[in-house]
């Protein structure tokens, strides 16, 4: 019977950082052996930070990070309270079902440091992680990486330049230590040219076995940089994938927009028109004030009255009595007499001067037609001016509504965001294609960056050196080994891939009954292919999220099941942006395959369709835990844990409660609204 080695987590605590100062425990139920736990917590609350912080405690973050990615990681985690000074997180776990053991993270906020503190089972702490060597041979941070998962990174399983299959394959299977055999053997060639050179007193050996040295650092330093670009690269890749998403649904918000900017502006300029035509009607009505006013009417009925009893003529003034007098005639066809002149002059006074005639004539006019129903008509002018009014002063508001609320500057944000991201893209792209993969020239510079010019001028200095120590055979049996190790590396690969494969498409005809698709290949990434054949290559090549998430899903299932090692199986927020069905045959894989514990980080909306069938394929035996800041609990929050029993003055900032009717019933950040 084989043997394994099996972990189990058994708490963590935080204090002095972002999250609350609580501690989780996730215990075996009484008489039974609980591997599945599922902890609830809000969004933006420490579910990612808890993950993270869990990846730490089993790696020297030290020996893998640089100091100013150690400072920014500190920065990150700081409490908001300035007067705490550090941070700690410890993490109690279980080995074999027996030793427990204790590794707590101090988190300097003052000097900008990570310490670490080990218990093993014995009284105090001694500096230092300190994992046992049953954990040694297979922890490194890839590993960790694959087993504390984010449901966001299976997308790098289906992308071809990541080759994140391969790489989880040899990490998870330890295939990986063909490589270290390689290494060692090449430190072994190293120690025994050193133990014969000092016999050669070889000026030209040395020369070459400086450079040798030179251009092994050259070329890990090259290989870094290309692993950060190639990481980087694909990292750039989601992000102008998201940028041109997030303009696509602002353009078609746009479209809406403007459509709704195009039919506001015609109903403003409609309003606006009728408004206008409304006053000029209504002007007209004001034009004659008979029309507005009875009072007014009336004097001036009396008013033109007066003028037809005095005869005043329509279009008679000053200058006709003048010529009337200077006339040799009256204009009753009499001869002009003295008299009559004296007659004329003395009269004319009575009579209107010609621009006033012009005045009163119109006036005289309006008086004699005018109507009583005018009166009626000037009154539903008004009326209607002021409803045009209304209307008119409603669609400038709605214009004004519309036209305030467009995105047209997160438009312009995410443009810019694009050029600087294909910018970045192509400067990664540039030197991948250019530098890194440029073809062996003889005549490149050591501090070359091309991976071919360093390769090739270190296996001809390799050999050379060879040569002159007296190793050539050393050094033959050497490359004959790395070959052969290379070959069964590949052939181990192949074999456990393909097995992989069939045990992953077994449980895909279950968890995908109806969809008919399959994993075809897995060498550098997950390749689909239909019942028919059709090979489908993703996202882009046809798969749908949910169909690529589940499938990603098994296969990581599936190689957490092969090492001799049950690990931890956590993932932060294991069914996001999966649909009812594919949430429930997860969960479903998850209770009938995965052997070791499984730890989810799980947000309010993400309950549905996936814990009851996880409690309902595991007979009940999982437990479901709570936990949520003080600051969060609004007042239903703790009525809802008194309801529960749960201890709310346990911790100072920070509530923990456990068990299904409280993680049922916790609603999470719909409370914050009500």
């Amino acid at each position: 019977m084989e043997q394994y080695d099996e972990i189990k987590i058994l708490s963590w605590t935080y204090k002095g950082f972002k999250t609350p100062n609580v501690t989780i425990k996730i215990e075996d139920q009484p008489n039974k052996n609980t591997n599945f736990t599922l902890l609830q917590m809000l969004s933006g609350v420490g579910k990612t930070t808890t993950l993270n912080l869990l990846r730490y405690s089993f790696y020297d973050l030290n020996d893998h990070v640089s100091k100013s990615e150690i400072e920014k990681l500190i920065e990150e985690l700081r409490s908001s309270d300035s007067n705490i000074d550090q941070g700690e997180f410890e993490v109690i776990f279980k080995l074999n079902k027996t030793i427990n053991y204790r590794i707590k993270i101090i988190f300097d906020y003052i000097t900008k440091e990570i310490n670490y503190e080990t218990n093993s089972g014995e009284e105090g702490y001694s500096p230092g992680l300190k994992l046992p060597p049953e954990l040694k041979r297979f922890i490194t941070p890839e590993f960790i990486e694959k087993t504390f998962f984010d449901l966001r990174m299976a997308n790098r399983l289906y992308d071809k330049e990541a080759g994140e299959t391969d790489k989880t394959i040899k990490k998870l299977c330890k295939i990986d230590y063909l490589d270290e055999i390689e290494n060692s053997l090449k430190k072994y060639r190293v120690e025994f040219i050193k133990k014969n050179r000092g016999k050669l007193k070889d000026k030209d050996l040395s020369t070459k076995e400086k450079l040798f040295e030179r251009l092994t650092k050259q070329r890990d330093k090259v290989e870094e940089k290309a692993k950060k670009y190639k990481d980087k690269k694909y990292t750039l890749s989601i992000k102008l994938k998201k940028i041109i998403e997030d303009k696509s649904k602002i353009e078609n918000t746009l479209k809406d927009i403007k459509n709704k900017i195009h039919n506001a502006q015609k109903t403003l300029d409609e309003k606006n028109e009728n408004l206008r035509l409304a006053f000029e009607e209504t002007y007209d009505y004001l034009k004659n004030p008979m029309s507005i006013n009875k009072e007014i009417e009336e004097q001036l009925i009396n008013f033109e009255e007066n003028l037809y009893k005095h005869r005043i003529p329509k279009a008679v003034g000053e200058t006709f009595f003048k010529d009337l007098i200077n006339d040799v005639k009256c204009i009753c066809g009499h001869k002009m007499t003295d008299e009559m002149k004296k007659i004329i002059n003395d009269n004319k006074a009575f009579y209107l001067a010609e621009d006033i005639v012009n005045v009163l004539s119109p006036i005289k006019t309006s008086v004699q037609t005018f109507e009583k129903r005018d009166q009626v008509m000037a009154k539903k002018s008004f009326e209607d001016l002021i409803k045009k009014e209304r209307e008119a002063n409603i669609a400038q508001k709605e214009f004004y509504k519309i036209t305030s609320t467009t995105d047209d500057e997160t438009y312009n944000q995410l443009t810019k965001d694009e050029v600087t991201t294909q910018n970045e893209l192509k400067e990664i792209t540039d030197w991948l294609e250019d530098e890194y993969e440029k073809p062996y020239s003889p005549d490149d510079p050591p501090d070359s960056e091309s991976i071919k010019y360093l390769n090739k001028r270190l296996l001809i200095l390799e050999k050379e050196i060879e040569e002159r120590a007296g190793a050539v055979e050393l050094g033959e049996k050497i490359r004959k080994l790395t070959t052969w190790l290379k070959e069964i590396q590949e052939i181990s690969l192949e074999k456990i891939s393909q097995k992989i494969i069939q045990d992953v498409n077994k449980e895909v005809k279950r968890v995908l009954p109806l969809e008919k698709i399959y994993i075809d290949s897995i060498k550098n990434r997950i390749t689909l292919k239909t019942e028919k054949g059709i090979r489908k290559t993703g996202s882009s090549g046809g798969a749908s999220r949910g169909q690529m998430a589940r499938i990603a899903y098994l296969f990581l299932i599936t190689l957490l099941n092969r090492p001799h090692l049950k690990f931890p199986f956590i993932v932060d927020s294991p069914v996001t942006d999966l649909d009812s069905i594919a949430r429930t045959e997860i969960a479903r894989s998850l209770a009938k395959i995965l052997d070791s514990q499984y730890i989810g980080l799980v947000l309010d909306e993400e309950k549905s369709n996936f814990s009851p069938p996880l409690y309902k394929e595991l007979d009940g035996n999982i437990s479901f835990i709570t936990a949520f800041g003080k600051n969060e609990a609004f007042p239903k929050m703790i009525e809802l844990s008194k309801k529960y029993n749960v201890d709310i003055n346990k911790f100072d900032d920070g509530i923990v409660a456990y068990g299904k009717d409280f993680f049922d019933e916790f609603e999470g950040a719909k409370l914050v609204t009500k």
